[in-house]
C-alpha cells in the first residue's frame, strides 16, 4: 500500500506543478516561491507520511493527512479556476493555460489511489474495533 501512495504522491506533485503555473498566470506579480509553497503543500504531506516503509503513526491520523491533502488540492484548483472564470486574464505571450491546466487535471488520477488507501484504513479501523 505504501509503495502504491509514494508513486500517486508524484503524480500529486505534477499537478501541484501545473497549479503554481497556473496561479503564475493568474496572479503575475505574485512571486512563485508563494504559489509554489501553497501548491506543494499537498505533495510533501503524502511524499513525507509515504516516504517510510511504514506508516509514522497510525491508521486514524494516517487516514486524515490523506484525506487533509485531497482537500487541500481540490480547494487550490477549484480557487485557481474561479479566478480564471471571473477574472479572465489577458493571454500570456509564454505559453497557454492549457499547459497548467493539463497537468493540474492529471494530478486528480492520483486521487484514485488516495481513495483506496483511505478505504483501506477504515476498513482497517473498523476491524481493530470490532
Amino acid at each position: 500500500m505504501m509503495n502504491r501512495l509514494s508513486i500517486a504522491s508524484w503524480g500529486l506533485f505534477v499537478g501541484a506543478l501545473g497549479q503554481g503555473v497556473f496561479y503564475g498566470y493568474l496572479f503575475p506579480r505574485l512571486p512563485s516561491w508563494i504559489a509554489t509553497s501553497i501548491t506543494l503543500l499537498p505533495w510533501l504531506i503524502v511524499f513525507a507520511i509515504s516516504f517510510c516503509n511504514v506508516a509514522p503513526f497510525g491508521p486514524k491520523p494516517f487516514r486524515h493527512c490523506i484525506v487533509f491533502a485531497m482537500c487541500w488540492y481540490m480547494v487550490v484548483t477549484l480557487l485557481a479556476e474561479t479566478f480564471y472564470f471571473f477574472t479572465r486574464p489577458a493571454a500570456s505571450n509564454h505559453f497557454s493555460i492549457i499547459v497548467a491546466r493539463i497537468p493540474t487535471y492529471l494530478g486528480l488520477l492520483s486521487f484514485i489511489v488516495f481513495i483506496r488507501v483511505v478505504f483501506a484504513l477504515l476498513r482497517h479501523e473498523a476491524e481493530n474495533e470490532a
